[in-house]
């Protein structure tokens, strides 16, 4: 069976796979090869942070608390509304109090996602998109 923290990022990643953008972009996924094209992409990672103790008995649930980032790359001096939109489209998709579950964990989007301002690099344009979530287990 998958502990805990697995199954967490499991729900958060199938989340961010099920995301249908047009055009279709490629996800770099944490620790999987990647060749950034030079159009746009996402990429994706998982922030776990520490874990709350809310009640007495330790055998109770702790609140698990972290943060799915999805960064939306486009290519460099191609505008940047591109990549805002882009951003939008993401932060719309994990919308506040969305429950997401997996092997009997349920997942919480704890507030609407922040997207941050852009950034650039020798060959992108990149808007972040970062999602708080909470599970209690």
């Amino acid at each position: 069976m998958p502990t805990l923290h697995s199954s967490i990022e499991a729900a958060l990643f199938a989340r961010a796979a099920a995301l249908v953008l047009s055009p279709v972009l490629p996800i770099a996924w944490p620790n999987v090869a990647f060749t950034k094209p030079l159009t746009g992409y996402l990429r994706v990672s998982h922030m776990p942070n520490t874990a709350r103790r809310l009640f007495i008995a330790g055998s109770d649930p702790h609140q698990r608390i972290g943060l799915l980032q999805i960064d939306a790359f486009q290519k460099l001096n191609a505008g940047a509304s591109a990549a805002t939109e882009i951003a939008g489209q993401i932060a719309a998709w994990f919308p506040c109090d969305l429950p997401l579950f997996q092997d009997g964990i349920r997942i919480r989007v704890t507030k609407a996602p922040d997207i941050a301002g852009a950034l650039s690099d020798d060959t992108h344009w990149m808007v972040p998109v970062t999602v708080s979530y909470e599970a209690f287990a």
